[in-house]
């Protein structure tokens, strides 16, 4: 994630390509989660789902992976793209991940403190995907 390739056209017209160096803040999502996100995410716990171990479910750390390398990106950018961020994807994000219907849903302890099992799936009939797949 620290270097992304961005495509030029120089002077003559050919193709370049320029390498996006910017050293990442956090090292991890596991990092950002820790000293950034859940103190800038403060919330009533008694109103909202959260897990400490939010890494063993799918969906949170996935989608928390995800938002923490927008962020990386994003802090680059100028100080309404940081609003922007805010609305259109930490808010929204963890209002959901955090909700009594999120993935934490179940997250009980000391009753229930493991992931919810995953919802039963079966494998589709052949050529279901066509011929790409």
């Amino acid at each position: 994630m620290s270097q992304e390739n961005f495509a030029d056209v120089d002077a003559s017209g050919a193709e370049t390509t320029t390498v996006d160096e910017t050293p990442l803040v956090y090292a991890n999502a596991e990092q950002w989660v820790q000293e950034w996100l859940l103190p800038h995410y403060r919330r009533n716990l008694n109103r909202r789902k959260w897990d400490p171990r939010w890494w063993a479910y799918e969906e949170a750390g996935t989608v928390l992976e995800a938002l923490w390398e927008s962020w990386e990106q994003m802090r680059r950018e100028d100080a309404i793209a940081a609003v922007l961020w805010f609305r259109d994807l930490m808010w929204p994000i963890m209002d959901h991940l955090t909700s009594e219907d999120g993935p934490f849903w179940a997250y009980d302890p000391p009753a229930q403190s493991q992931p919810p099992a995953t919802w039963p799936t079966e494998s589709t009939p052949e050529g279901w995907w066509g011929e790409a797949y």
